[in-house]
């Protein structure tokens, strides 16, 4: 499929509202990054030669203007672009684009380079993996909500997990998920869900590497309760300046805080929730 590339500066005093009004409208196909400036490039993947006119309007409200860039396939579009490297996520766990990685002493997770986020580069997937390393994984029912490339849930899989549910609402990390799963030999719940509508079975383990205002909602979601009754639960991708009040969200959630990392301005928490009553 052809997809179409279209960019464009967003101040930075709008990047947090230009991210909400995408995930309402359940758009995923993005990319974001820093300038010097402060501001942000912004790119947005659409398989029509212009964005829909919903998101031409969303871009136009935030002061962002548009640029067509071209385009190409999924494959021609991340080739020379995203790293293909092998990178280490958490000790002796490696992600491995190429997949000629040797296995031997180390967990190796062979994803090829796609658009879907989770190529183990960014600072926030690593996190999450490291505080995840540091759980009892084995036996463990795993929700990983916003999976993007699945990494994280194939992790706790590969590491002795006995399930693992996995949503997105993006059609490209649902996909890459998926083949993910195949080529590891393992089996897991791939779907669409926005947030914990459409879940399809409860977790005592919970991630969610996701914005904080993501997060947020989450926590205060009355059916976090069916979901995730009780268990260990890692949230990444939070700006250290919402670390507080996704920390104080965790608490009122009935959790007690178990772990921390930080990184560049990006902060990860991990935290236990005992079973309530």
């Amino acid at each position: 499929m052809h997809i179409f590339v279209s960019s464009g500066i967003c101040p930075a005093a709008q990047l947090d509202t230009l991210l909400e009004a995408f995930a309402d409208r359940e758009f995923a196909s993005y990319a974001t990054s820093s300038r010097l400036d402060g501001d942000h490039d912004v790119s947005l993947y659409v398989d029509t030669p212009a964005p829909a006119p919903e998101l031409l309007a969303i871009c136009a409200s935030h002061g962002i203007t548009l640029t067509a860039q071209g385009g190409g396939t999924a494959e021609e579009l991340v080739k020379g672009y995203l790293p293909e490297d092998p990178v280490e996520i958490a000790p002796d766990v490696w992600i491995d684009p190429r997949g000629d990685l040797p296995a031997a002493g180390r967990l190796v997770l062979r994803l090829p380079a796609t658009l879907a986020f989770g190529d183990g580069h960014h600072p926030s997937t690593r996190m999450a993996a490291g505080l995840l390393c540091e759980l009892p994984l084995v036996g463990r029912r795993v929700l990983d909500l916003g999976c993007g490339t699945g990494a994280l849930g194939l992790m706790c899989l590969l590491k002795g997990a006995v399930s693992a549910e996995f949503t997105d609402i993006d059609q490209a990390s649902l996909a890459a998920t998926t083949n993910a799963l195949a080529t590891h030999g393992v089996s897991g719940d791939v779907h669409h869900a926005d947030l914990l509508d459409g879940i399809h079975a409860p977790c005592d383990l919970f991630i969610a590497n996701l914005y904080a205002d993501l997060v947020l909602v989450i926590l205060a979601d009355p059916r976090l309760d069916d979901v995730w009754p009780a268990g260990n639960v890692v949230l990444s991708g939070i700006h250290v300046r919402h670390r507080d009040a996704v920390k104080a969200a965790l608490i009122a959630a009935g959790c007690t805080l178990t772990g921390e990392r930080e990184e560049a301005w990006w902060c990860a928490l991990a935290a236990v929730r005992l079973p309530r009553g």
